[in-house]
């Protein structure tokens, strides 16, 4: 007799464990899983500032910004966009007068890759040079325009940079 109570409180505390595991480690509700607030309301401004004919940010809608497309995180941080466009082929691209301004906030960003979407002859958004993790930063073939920030060589963790096929010069 006292072995099957043993056995059911075994059982039991299996079962807690089990519920409890699928709310807090696997299942959607997890909610240390998702990213920042501040940088899942950056991206959305971001996405708010461009043109999206192709809706290549279709999937960046909810809490869980860790599972929008293009978005790569590591402990709950942005730490990539992946959002490279096609428009020499008019294939798929995001459009836009300038990079939003609230991308700052993606202060743990080390891959960030916007090329081939068309800014319009926009300038290098100069709050690039704030990102310190960042390692890679491909700008090519999206119609930027002027002079690159000349602080982006400070960026010393930076082992690829690609801005090529733009109107850019350096001073």
């Amino acid at each position: 007799m006292g072995n099957q109570w043993v056995f059911r409180l075994h059982l039991v505390s299996l079962s807690m464990f089990l519920v409890s595991t699928k709310y807090t480690c696997l299942g959607a509700q997890n909610s240390t899983r998702s990213c920042h607030e501040r940088e899942r309301l950056a991206l959305l401004k971001f996405k708010e500032s461009v043109i999206d004919d192709f809706e290549v940010l279709s999937s960046w809608d909810g809490i869980d910004c860790c599972s929008w497309k293009g978005v790569r995180c590591d402990g709950g941080r942005v730490a990539g966009l992946h959002l490279r466009g096609n428009y020499a082929e008019d294939d798929y691209y995001l459009k836009g007068y300038k990079v939003n301004a609230y991308l700052a906030e993606l202060r743990h960003l080390q891959h960030l890759d916007l090329s081939g979407n068309n800014f319009y002859g926009s300038r290098i958004p100069k709050f690039i040079v704030s990102y310190k993790q960042l390692s890679y930063l491909s700008l090519s073939n999206a119609y930027f325009n002027g002079i690159i920030p000349h602080h982006i060589g400070n960026l010393s963790n930076l082992k690829v940079l690609d801005l090529g096929s733009n109107d850019i010069t350096s001073k």
